[in-house]
């Protein structure tokens, strides 16, 4: 009993850890890391910085992620097309990725 609570201690913890580690966008093809607000991210999958960064990736010069590791962010309250709560996180002040902004 004792060992499966220290496992799920540390399990617990691993996950906190991970949900506080700063997301990025990226795709598999790509060369550089987004934010969730870029007009350059398009259809990147979201992974973390860690990740990102050993897979050889290197900051986008056009949103620059990493000056934004301080910016409060929030998940973007626009909606898809099929009505569900967009995915993508950021830090505007509106609430909305640039998908959802209005123009």
């Amino acid at each position: 009993m004792k060992k499966f609570l220290v496992l799920l201690f540390f399990m617990m913890a691993g996950l906190a850890i991970q949900s506080k580690a700063q997301t990025v966008y990226a795709s598999s093809k790509g060369e550089k890391y987004h934010t969730a607000d870029c007009k350059l991210s398009g259809d990147a999958d979201s992974m973390t910085l860690a990740a990102a960064k050993k897979a050889g990736k290197t900051s986008c010069g056009v949103c620059k992620p990493d000056e934004h590791l301080k910016d409060k962010m929030v998940q973007c309250s626009g909606k898809t097309a099929d009505g569900t709560q967009c995915k993508r996180q950021t830090a505007s002040k509106d609430g909305k990725c640039f998908q959802h902004k209005s123009k």
